[in-house]
């Protein structure tokens, strides 16, 4: 009997096997073309093509941060290839990506040549943006704006040095692009990645999403589903950011009793968004009891349907727990005025039940990190069993650093916990070239030594 054929998992991975035929064809042809020509001149034979650098770091970014190292899975940046070749294999792009999947595997290999590559090509990628925003018709093309958010990632990957300049860079590029940019699903994906990286940076930096990102994001609503999870998360993000930053600016006790109503309005759209999410992506939470404890926290391991799954569950977690860490302090600035019995004793039980959620969220992410770092199988293994043999990957490294950093600074994570995730960000900095996570743990390290 036949087997029906299951079909591509989306269209991005259609997309990205088609277009990866025509690129290995064009390049085979090329080869071809110069190896002719070598025998026409009567060239000595060469002894074998070696991959350049280009190919060897376009290769791994494809590898690691498109497709994921499941070639069936969902990956993080699906839409690349599409970009990548409809603008001709443009050389600014080229540079770019290269650039971050040579320091990548120079990072996770230990290899000081690899780096050295990797930082010439990023010479060479900020001197071809900086030609392309030069220019009015370049300026605007997807390649420059995916330029511009890729080296985003070589900063989150070999340091943070520049990595906010990136990010807003990449956002005034998105302004500077219009209202006329969302006419194909690729570019409403790259809007919604550079959303995502600068509400990342308004959190972390203290400032707000800018008015005209959250015009355009109302002229983007018009062109895709707004009522997917994956887009009502950007727009929680914007929010969440946008209440922090006031938040931060206020007198204290002055408009907190508003801040908290728009908290509470941006809690039950979450509620919806989960629900939602829920219905999309399902998981399932599973025992690992022999698992190995410097990877799995307390023998608990959820299984999602791939690295995309995952990247949606945790973003929207990071969110909630900023969220309700905002909660817990406009509570308990409100909690030290004077108030009538019954509402301090219903603002208690709310403090109280905002602190478990924090506490489910932390453990809910920390669950997703062996087959985030793909430590463990996936769910349509029929008999899951964790591989620690393998050192993690990139990817995961990416999508979970901040993630582990929110839940190793938050007040209800227990010492031992947040030991552990320091041992996971340190790992990560070291194996999966996550230069960024080292930092981080450096900071949750101070945290602990502050606490009781």
């Amino acid at each position: 009997m036949r087997e029906t054929c299951p079909g591509y998992r989306d269209e991005w991975e259609l997309v990205f096997r088609d277009q990866t035929d025509q690129t290995i064809k064009r390049t085979k042809e090329k080869r071809a073309r110069s190896a002719n020509a070598a025998g026409a001149n009567d060239s000595p034979p060469a002894r074998g093509l070696s991959p350049s650098p280009d190919e060897i770091g376009i290769n791994y970014f494809i590898r690691n941060f498109v497709i994921g190292n499941q070639s069936s899975s969902r990956g993080y940046l699906n839409y690349i290839p599409s970009v990548y070749l409809n603008d001709g294999e443009h050389p600014t792009l080229v540079s770019s990506l290269a650039a971050v999947g040579l320091v990548a595997l120079a990072n996770s290999t230990q290899q000081p040549e690899l780096a050295s590559h990797a930082r010439a090509k990023y010479s060479e990628a900020i001197c071809n943006i900086n030609s392309a925003l030069a220019s009015p018709s370049e300026s605007v093309k997807d390649s420059t704006l995916m330029s511009v958010i890729s080296l985003g990632l070589f900063e989150q990957v070999s340091g943070f040095d520049t990595w906010l300049r990136h990010v807003e860079g990449a956002a005034a590029l998105v302004v500077a692009r219009g209202k006329k940019q969302f006419s194909t699903p690729v570019t409403i994906r790259m809007f919604i990645q550079a959303r995502a990286d600068l509400v990342i940076a308004s959190l972390h930096s203290t400032k707000p999403i800018p008015k005209d990102m959250l015009e355009l994001q109302e002229e983007a609503a018009k062109h895709t589903d707004t009522t997917t999870a994956f887009w009502q998360l950007g727009v929680l993000g914007t929010r969440c950011a946008n209440l922090l930053f006031a938040l931060r600016g206020s007198i204290r006790g002055g408009a907190w009793a508003e801040y908290l109503e728009e908290a509470t309005s941006i809690e039950r759209d979450f509620q919806r968004t989960v629900e939602r999410l829920a219905i999309a992506e399902p998981y399932t939470t599973t025992q690992e009891p022999s698992g190995d404890p410097t990877i799995v926290l307390n023998g608990r391991v959820d299984r999602y349907k791939d690295i995309w799954s995952i990247r949606l569950w945790n973003n929207c977690r990071n969110l909630q727990m900023i969220l309700c860490e905002m909660i817990c302090y406009l509570l308990n600035g409100l909690l030290g005025g004077d108030l009538p019995s019954t509402l301090q004793m219903s603002m208690n039980y709310r403090l109280q039940e905002t602190l478990e959620r924090l506490s489910k969220l932390g453990n809910d992410f920390l669950a997703t990190i062996p087959q985030a770092m793909e430590l463990s199988s996936l769910p349509s293994d029929p008999r899951p069993s964790l591989d620690l043999s393998f050192r993690g990957n990139v990817t995961g490294g990416y999508m979970l650093t901040w993630g582990l950093y929110m839940v190793g600074k938050c007040a209800v994570t227990t010492k031992e916990t947040r030991k552990w995730i320091i041992q996971r960000l340190q790992s990560i900095g070291s194996n999966s070239g996550t230069a960024v996570a080292l930092q981080l743990a450096e900071d949750i390290i101070k945290i602990d030594q502050l606490s009781v």
